[in-house]
């Protein structure tokens, strides 16, 4: 049985890491614009540039931003959603995701990482690896968590944040949108931009 066809934009570092994640489940190629088309990363082609992607659509429903940049990932998802792409979620097989959370689109979740009960992580979010979200906090769209940080019990993270490695946003606190809370930081309470 061959498996779906998916786009995966982004070949540098994060690109790459979602990549071993996706090509478990997908048929994947690369979208760069930095790389020239037909050059081979991870045993994965690269087939084209963002500018491509009215193009290939016609041979890939399905696609994947892998680029840590927040606003960038959110305007490449506007325009492939525009296009009539599909964003599947990119899960490792390590990561647990209760089936009692909700899981936007597009999202990816590498491994280790915990999503709980009743948690809320919208779309185009990266969790990278051993990032936790507790039972009850929301995490907004195009938001970028790193490595070991710990969303605890009814905290909320704002669209387009980026929280860096082994922060832990305390229990109900508010990290608005846009937000840069930089690596081993505690938020206690809401942040002031």
């Amino acid at each position: 049985m061959s498996k779906e066809k998916l786009l995966l934009v982004g070949a540098g570092g994060f690109g790459r890491m979602v990549a071993e994640q996706a090509m478990l489940q997908y048929d994947c190629a690369f979208v760069d614009d930095g790389q020239l088309v037909g050059v081979e990363i991870c045993g994965i082609s690269v087939v084209g540039g963002l500018a491509d992607l009215p193009e290939l659509r016609k041979e890939y429903s399905l696609l994947v931003v892998g680029i840590g940049n927040n606003q960038f990932r959110a305007q490449v998802y506007e325009k492939a959603n525009a296009l009539g792409y599909g964003f599947p979620n990119i899960v490792a097989p390590s990561a647990y995701i209760s089936p009692y959370a909700k899981l936007g689109c597009g999202c990816v979740v590498l491994q280790n990482a915990c999503v709980q009960n009743g948690a809320s992580v919208g779309n185009g979010v990266l969790l990278n690896a051993g990032t936790e979200v507790h039972c009850d906090a929301a995490v907004g769209d195009y938001a970028l968590i790193y490595t070991n940080s710990v969303i605890r019990t009814g905290a909320t993270v704002g669209s387009l944040t980026r929280i860096g490695s082994n922060v832990t946003v305390c229990n109900h606190a508010v990290v608005p949108d846009g937000a840069d809370i930089p690596d081993c930081t505690a938020v206690h309470s809401e942040v002031k931009q």
